[in-house]
Order: structure tokens, then C-alpha cells, then sequence
């Protein structure tokens, strides 16, 4: 083929590239609508009820606050509160737990604040009873309800302080300082 003749031939090529890619090809189309519904979003909402909780220490009278209260090893809190849940969802399951993050040292710079939170910490644990609330052992499946209506639970956060049988294993958390005035459980979907 000569030259002439191939450079005829790029040509062309070029100008019908150039011609397709500047216009576009009408082509013919359609939509129908098929009625598809409406859906809703559901909603998964803890709030803590207005009645106050209580604290016993070691299976003890209930006592309001725990503030100034000296822990040692071996003595077991606990806390009891109500809580309202609203969850509502078709497809809808979620966990109730104990917040380990909400029991925090007093101070987050103090070496026997943060060895006590440690240890409460790796105890602490929730049990539940209540409408829509799951039996048996933790960690407890709250299943949905009806939209809009809220059901009532009871938590207890039992909290121990661990006694070792190791003498002074505990020693790094003696005049820590805990808060527990932030104790705080989670609700979570799975």
C-alpha cells in the first residue's frame, strides 16, 4: 500500500473519531414507575429512668451514693438502675453491656487511679431483665419492639475487687481514686 493511500485512510479514521466523540447518538428510552412503597428507618434509644439507682456493697443494705466510700480487695458493688429501651426495626437486634470505658480513673496521670480502674474494669459486668430483654446468661440481646413504645429494664452492673492470693498483688492500686459517677452502659446493634 503506498503512502498516499494509508494516509488517506488514517484520515478518515480520525475525522469519524473526532465526529462520534462531539455529538452524541440519540437513542430511544422509557421509565415506568413499579410502586416500590415507602420504608421507614427504625431507631435503637437507651435513656436512664428518672428514679434514682442504688448501690449495695457485698449484698448490703442499698445505699444511694458510693462517694467517699473506701473499697478493698474482695468486696463486690453493685448497682441497679432502669433504664427505658425503644427499639424498633424489623430486621433489628441489638447488645446491652456495661460501658468499661465509664469506669475511668480519677485522674488518668496517677499510677494507682489507673491500676485500680484496670481491675474493677476487667470485672465489671451487666445483667439484665425486662421486656424484649434475652434470658440466660450475658451478653444480653434486646429484640425489637413496637415503634414508639419504649420497654423497661433493670440493669445491674456488679463491679468486684479482685483478691489475689498472691500477697500485695494488689499493693499498685492502694489510694486509687475511681469515678463512678459516669457509669454508663451501651446498647449496640449487631
Amino acid at each position: 500500500m503506498n503512502k498516499l493511500l494509508k494516509g488517506t485512510i488514517a484520515g478518515v479514521a480520525g475525522v469519524v473519531l473526532l465526529l462520534g466523540g462531539a455529538g452524541s447518538f440519540a437513542l430511544w428510552n422509557s421509565a415506568a414507575t413499579i410502586g416500590g412503597g415507602t420504608i421507614v428507618a427504625g431507631t435503637l434509644d437507651v435513656v436512664s429512668s428518672t428514679t434514682a439507682g442504688s448501690w449495695t456493697v457485698n449484698a448490703g443494705a442499698p445505699r444511694a451514693s458510693m462517694t467517699g466510700f473506701k473499697i478493698v480487695p474482695g468486696d463486690v458493688l453493685v448497682y441497679t438502675k432502669g433504664l427505658s429501651i425503644t427499639a424498633t426495626g424489623d430486621n433489628l437486634v441489638a447488645t446491652l453491656g456495661v460501658d468499661l470505658a465509664s469506669i475511668a480513673p480519677s485522674s488518668p496521670s496517677a499510677p494507682a487511679d489507673i491500676a485500680l480502674a484496670a481491675y474493677l474494669g476487667k470485672t465489671a459486668t451487666l445483667t439484665a431483665t425486662g421486656t424484649g430483654i434475652s434470658t440466660g446468661a450475658a451478653p444480653y440481646t434486646v429484640t425489637a419492639g413496637t415503634a414508639g413504645v419504649s420497654q423497661d429494664v433493670t440493669v445491674n452492673v456488679t463491679i468486684t475487687y479482685p483478691k489475689s492470693s498472691t500477697a500485695g498483688f494488689e499493693n499498685s492500686s492502694k489510694l486509687g481514686s475511681v469515678n463512678l459517677a459516669a457509669l454508663a452502659v451501651t446498647l449496640t446493634q449487631k
